[in-house]
């Protein structure tokens, strides 16, 4: 028999077992993460990730506080109606002064609350920023917030067991002289695996939930802020 024929046989097993062992780690660490444990450190948690991870954010933001932040994405239906006002000869002077600069959509996005300022922050392909929108108070106390679910740009492409990573959002419309803008407030900050973390599934969930436990807590920061975006 030519041991070539093996070669499929031999990938086929090597799969099966390297999937029943990062299953394994998973289900391991993640018996060791008590999300409601790691809420309590959120103050300790935030100042590591504005320190470390997320210090080009206090770079971007210059002196103004950071009270809370987290990620944020462009939903399709807004870059949808940003094309149509693009296609139409911008009709809406105003509307179109914000929209044309949240065209990008395939980069990481940033909400900051600073007072009681809210700072959209886009980047370009290098990881540098890109945009940086601030809708005023005023702004904020006459926009509207609703819970949107999971992520829908992102739900199709994992399976339902990774939907528990996926980030789930709150959408935001602002009134932009008498036209709506709609942003997604997400409930974490967004996390890729580097390849040095790619087998280590415990450091993984640990990021994981670190980022998870800062970015949630934005909406409930602006909640207190503004009694009109309180959902039931």
């Amino acid at each position: 028999m030519n041991p070539l024929y093996l070669i499929p046989v031999i990938v086929i097993i090597a799969g099966v077992c390297y999937m029943v062992y990062m299953n394994a780690q998973h289900s391991s660490a993640k018996s060791e993460i008590n999300l409601e444990q790691e809420r309590s450190r959120y103050d300790i948690y935030k100042q590591e990730l504005l320190n470390e991870d997320f210090a080009k954010l206090k770079q971007w933001m210059k002196d103004k506080p950071i009270d809370a932040f987290t990620g944020a994405s462009v939903p399709q239906s807004t870059s949808n109606k940003l094309q149509e006002i693009v296609s139409d000869g911008v009709k809406n002077i105003a509307l179109s002064a914000i929209g044309l600069r949240l065209r990008r959509v395939e980069t990481d996005c940033f909400w900051v609350l600073s007072g009681k300022d809210l700072h959209f922050l886009s980047t370009n392909t290098e990881g540098d920023l890109d945009e940086h929108i601030i809708f005023d108070t005023f702004r904020i106390a006459a926009a509207s917030l609703q819970y949107s679910g999971v992520l829908k740009s992102q739900l199709g492409v994992y399976s339902q067991a990774a939907e528990e990573y996926l980030p789930k959002v709150h959408l935001i419309t602002f009134n932009i002289d008498d036209s709506s803008l709609s942003l997604e407030i997400h409930d974490r900050v967004n996390y890729t695996p580097g390849p040095a973390d790619m087998l280590n599934m415990k450091k993984q969930l640990a990021t994981r939930a670190k980022y998870q436990v800062v970015g949630e807590k934005l909406v409930d920061i602006l909640q207190s802020r503004f009694s009109n975006l309180k959902t039931t």
